[in-house]
Formats: C-alpha cells, sequence, structure tokens
C-alpha cells in the first residue's frame, strides 16, 4: 500500500482527482488531496503559501508518500521534496512545471509564449475568460459531461506564486525519484514544452494520449500509472 498526495493546478482545487482517488482506494492505497490557499488578497498569496499547506498534509501522513503535482502543482511538489526528502517516495508530475533551481512558472514558460485568450487577467488575478476556450485549453479529449462538470468549479488563481523562483539542490530535491505523466493532445503545457523539462531534468518518463488533464478523461489508466510508480 501506497499514500498518494494530490496536489492540483492552476485553477483547479482538490475536486479535480474526484474520479481517481476511489480507484486508488481500491487498489488498497490512501489518496489524500487539498486546496492550496487562495483566500484574501490574491497580491499577497505566494508559492512558499501553497508549499506550506501542501506540506501540513504530507507530515500528517504515516511514512513517505508519493507526491503527485499536476500542472502549477509541479513546483509546489518540487519544494517539498527539496525541503523534507525523507518524506516522499516519489515524485510525479502531471504535465506538470518541473523547474531547474531558480526557475519561476513565468520565467521558464509563461513569458515565452503569448497569453491564452482563454485566461484574463486582473491585477493579480488569473481567471477563465470563456468556458469554451478554457474547455479546450483543459479538458479538449474529456466528455463534454466531465468538461462542464471541471469548468463549473475552475476558480481565479493567484498570480505571484507563479513569478516566485522553485528552490532545489541535487543534494537534497535530487536524491527523490521523479516520474513526469506526458500528455500528447495537451493545450495548455504543450507536449513539445513538457519532453524540454524532462530533457532538462531527466526522469522516467510516461506518455497518455489525453489533454491536460488525464485524471479526469482516462481516470482508470492514469490511476493504473499511479499505481506501478509506488515504489
Amino acid at each position: 500500500m501506497a499514500t498518494y498526495v494530490l496536489v492540483h493546478g492552476h485553477m483547479h482545487g482538490a475536486w479535480c482527482w474526484a474520479k481517481v482517488t476511489p480507484l486508488l482506494e481500491d487498489m488498497g492505497h490512501r489518496a489524500v488531496t487539498l486546496d492550496l490557499p487562495r483566500e484574501g488578497a490574491h497580491e499577497a498569496v505566494s508559492l512558499a503559501n501553497f508549499v506550506a499547506a501542501a506540506e501540513e498534509v504530507v507530515l500528517a501522513q504515516e511514512g513517505p508518500v508519493v507526491l503527485v503535482g499536476h500542472s502549477a502543482g509541479g513546483a509546489v511538489i518540487s519544494e517539498i521534496a527539496e525541503h523534507m526528502p525523507e518524506k516522499v517516495e516519489r515524485l510525479v508530475y502531471v504535465a506538470a512545471m518541473l523547474l531547474p533551481d531558480g526557475e519561476s512558472m513565468f520565467s521558464a514558460f509563461i513569458t515565452k509564449s503569448p497569453l491564452d485568450p482563454a485566461i484574463a487577467v486582473d491585477g493579480a488575478t488569473a481567471f477563465k475568460s470563456d468556458d469554451t476556450l478554457i474547455r479546450r485549453r483543459f479538458y479538449n479529449t474529456s466528455t463534454d459531461e466531465d468538461a462542464a462538470w471541471a469548468v463549473a468549479r475552475l476558480c481565479a488563481e493567484p498570480i505571484p506564486p507563479m513569478t516566485h523562483p522553485v528552490r532545489v539542490t541535487p543534494e537534497r530535491y535530487g536524491r527523490v525519484k521523479r516520474a513526469f505523466i506526458q500528455t500528447l493532445k495537451d493545450n495548455a503545457v504543450p507536449v513539445d514544452a513538457q519532453r524540454q523539462m524532462c530533457e532538462a531534468l531527466p526522469c522516467e518518463v510516461i506518455e497518455m494520449d489525453t489533454d491536460h488533464s488525464p485524471f479526469l478523461c482516462r481516470p482508470h489508466e492514469f490511476a493504473a500509472h499511479l499505481d506501478r510508480l509506488r515504489a
């Protein structure tokens, strides 16, 4: 049995893992989710806030965990592995930000791409501009029903955590095993960008022929990959 701590990404919440957690539990594992803290003024929210909230969940588990990060959640799980490598059995990046030391999501990815019209920006906040566009960004291979369910739950996202650099070292973060689930039909983090990140920080690679949200459109296949990666 393994304990999986599942960290959501940009504009998502613990709800996004709803199809996967019962599958992992049916396999005999524990699946733990959380909502990253976005309360209050978004200009005051930091990557450190996100990391601290997720670390509390990790520390509450018995023994090391398999730490899974989707999209922007990749930056969170990297820092947790740096702070407490003894508590992390494996890192699993899901179409996620796999960043070297000193890079932020903005510097490594966002500023190098044109602004996606699916995302609107207001001060320190990003939010969906249009339900149709955001569906194409996150859920383009999902069913209409699943996509509508997810789109209705997306929330506004603080921008500051995306500008804060990740701090990792070979001595701590570097000793934790890591894998990356690449999503081949991804309209949010294109697969070419995913592959470049994996070349810069090598890890075991698994390919899924899905959109940015494999836990929604292919939950059984996704859970099976996590089960295999537990050791």
